[in-house]
């Protein structure tokens, strides 16, 4: 089954925001955030379009904005 999800952490330098997409439970795909660039909600939007276009659903108890 081919899902994601949507992964935050708190660094040093502030919080870092990612995109996990997983084919069978492997990771094949990696989205970063440039939080310099873009809002959380234009990165959700983004990166949650772009894999649904790939044929991607959220995995469980994953929110949308």
């Amino acid at each position: 089954m081919k899902t994601y999800r949507f992964d935050c952490r708190s660094t040093r330098r502030g919080f870092t925001q990612w995109a996990v997409a997983k084919e069978d439970g492997k990771e094949v795909k990696r989205i970063d955030r440039d939080v310099t660039q873009e809002t959380v909600r234009e990165f959700y939007e983004r990166a949650g379009a772009l894999l649904e276009a790939e044929g991607f659903v959220p995995e469980e108890h994953q929110y949308s904005l």
